[in-house]
C-alpha cells in the first residue's frame, strides 16, 4: 500500500496520484530493447527514485486523478481486476487500487470524466467491474473520453479468447451510452486539454492543465521512464511507430523544459512528478 497521499497542484487544480502496482528492480532491456544496466548506471540522477544502484529500474502503473473547475477526472485508469489479458503480469490480478482510490477520498458516482491518453490495457481496466458474469461502468456518472484511431487500434489488438480488452473495459462504456468520441486536440474545459503526441499508438494524446497561469502534463505513454529524458532516442518495446514516437518524445520534452511545467509520467515510479531541465544535449527529469 501507499506510504501516503501524494497529490500536487498547478493553479487552482489539483492532481493526486493512485498507484494500482509499483515494481522495483525490473533490469531495463524488459521495456527498452538493447538499453541495458550498465547503461542506467551511467545517468547518476536515476537513482534513487526510479533506478538502483545495480541499474534495475522502477515502474508504475497508475491512474491521475485531476480536481478543477468543480469537475472530478480520472487520467488512464490502470489495469484492473480480473481482467483477461496476454502480459501475464496482468493477467487476472487482484490489486487493491480500490483501496487506495478510496482512502485518497474519492468516490466512483463523484467522477465526471474519465480520460484516456490511449487504450492499451493498463491504461484502461477499471472503467468497468465484474457483477457478476457481466462487466458494468465502474464510473457510472462519468463521460468516457476516445478518439477514434485508438478505438480502432485497440479492436485490431485484442485476440479472442486470450485477450479482450475491449469488450471488458470499452464496449460495456458504449452499452451504458458513456462514451464520447473526441478529436486529439479537444478542449476539455478548465484549462484542460489534450495534444496529439502519436507514435506509441496511433491515437496517443496527452493532457495539458493550465490554471492562474502555471501548467502542468500528463504525459501518458509517449514516454515511459525518466531514464528517457536522458536517452530520448531510446524506443519502449510497444511503440507502433519507433521513429514517430521518437519525435514525440523529443518535442514533448523540449516543450516541457520551456514552459516549466510540472511534468506527471504515466508510468514513473516513486516521485513521478517534477520538471524536465536541459541537459547539454538532452534533458533531465528533477522530481519535486
Amino acid at each position: 500500500m501507499q506510504a501516503q497521499v501524494q497529490r500536487w497542484t498547478v493553479g487552482a487544480a489539483r492532481i493526486t496520484r493512485v498507484v494500482e502496482a509499483e515494481t522495483p528492480g525490473i533490469p531495463p532491456e524488459l521495456f527498452f530493447p538493447g538499453f541495458v544496466a550498465a547503461d542506467a548506471q551511467r545517468i547518476p540522477w536515476l537513482v534513487p527514485d526510479f533506478a538502483a544502484e545495480d541499474g534495475t529500474i522502477g515502474f508504475a502503473v497508475q491512474a491521475f486523478v485531476v480536481e478543477v473547475g468543480g469537475r472530478t477526472l480520472v487520467v488512464d485508469p490502470c489495469v484492473g481486476n480480473g481482467k483477461r489479458l496476454q502480459f501475464p503480469f496482468w493477467n487476472d490480478q487482484d490489486w487493491p487500487f480500490w483501496d487506495r482510490f478510496t482512502e485518497a477520498g474519492f468516490a466512483a458516482d463523484a467522477v465526471d470524466v474519465v480520460v484516456h491518453t490511449h487504450l492499451h490495457a493498463d491504461h484502461i481496466g477499471w472503467d468497468t467491474r465484474r457483477e457478476g458474469d457481466a462487466w458494468v461502468p465502474t464510473f457510472a456518472g462519468a463521460r468516457h473520453l476516445y478518439t477514434e484511431a485508438e478505438l480502432a487500434h485497440r479492436k485490431a489488438s485484442d485476440v479472442p479468447g486470450e485477450e479482450e480488452a475491449y469488450a471488458e473495459s470499452i464496449a460495456p462504456i458504449f452499452a451504458a451510452g458513456l462514451a464520447d468520441i473526441v478529436e486529439e486536440d479537444a478542449d476539455l474545459g478548465d484549462g484542460l486539454r489534450l495534444e496529439p503526441t502519436t507514435g506509441h499508438t496511433p491515437g496517443h494524446v496527452s493532457l495539458w492543465i493550465e490554471s492562474e497561469g502555471e501548467i502542468g502534463l500528463i504525459t501518458g505513454d509517449f514516454l515511459h521512464h525518466p531514464l528517457q529524458c536522458a536517452v530520448p532516442d531510446t524506443p519502449e518495446i510497444g511503440d507502433a511507430d519507433v521513429g514517430e514516437a521518437r519525435e514525440t518524445r523529443h518535442r514533448m520534452l523540449a516543450t516541457a523544459a520551456s514552459t516549466g511545467a510540472l511534468f506527471l509520467g504515466t508510468h514513473f515510479p516513486t516521485a513521478p512528478a517534477g520538471r524536465v531541465q536541459v541537459d547539454g544535449d538532452t534533458f533531465r527529469f528533477v522530481p519535486v
